[in-house]
């Protein structure tokens, strides 16, 4: 009973949402920091993937009742472990969001500033709903109202 409290898929997609938009959030400040070298090529993951993945396990959980919510890997994101773990790494990749200048560098400074403010948004929106989450976990094991 307990171990399904905290099995629960939504506090396991919570967690890697956590986990993916920090790794994300990294990846943007450094190419945010590497903008103007000339030279560097920027790099991201892709959120589609990792909302396919996610999409894909939850689906899966929902039609057969004993399947445990295990997202499967893609090129760019790989999820470690099973049931409780919620341990996710990003495998970066040199991406192109606009025309390139002659050293192969892209200096779109609002492009990467519109990615970081959507990446935090995501990340404060999970970060509050796994709260809210723990603390409905915490009322229930202390029989608070």
């Amino acid at each position: 009973m307990i171990s399904s409290l905290f099995n629960d898929t939504a506090i396991g997609t919570l967690e890697r949402t956590v986990n993916f938009t920090e790794q994300r959030h990294a990846l943007i400040l450094e190419n945010l920091a590497n903008v103007s070298t000339p030279g560097y090529v920027q790099k991201d993951v892709s959120v589609q993937d990792f909302r396919d993945s996610l999409a894909q396990a939850i689906q899966r959980q929902r039609e057969s009742f004993n399947t445990p919510f295990d997202p499967e890997s893609t090129d760019t994101v790989q999820f470690q472990g099973v049931n409780g773990d919620s341990g996710v790494r990003v495998k970066a990749r040199p991406v192109v969001t606009s025309a390139p200048f002659h050293d192969r560098g892209i200096r779109s400074m609002e492009n990467l500033m519109g990615q970081l403010a959507d990446n935090a948004e995501a990340h404060n929106m999970a970060t509050q709903f796994l709260k809210s989450r723990y603390d409905q976990l915490n009322r229930a094991i202390s029989m608070k109202p």
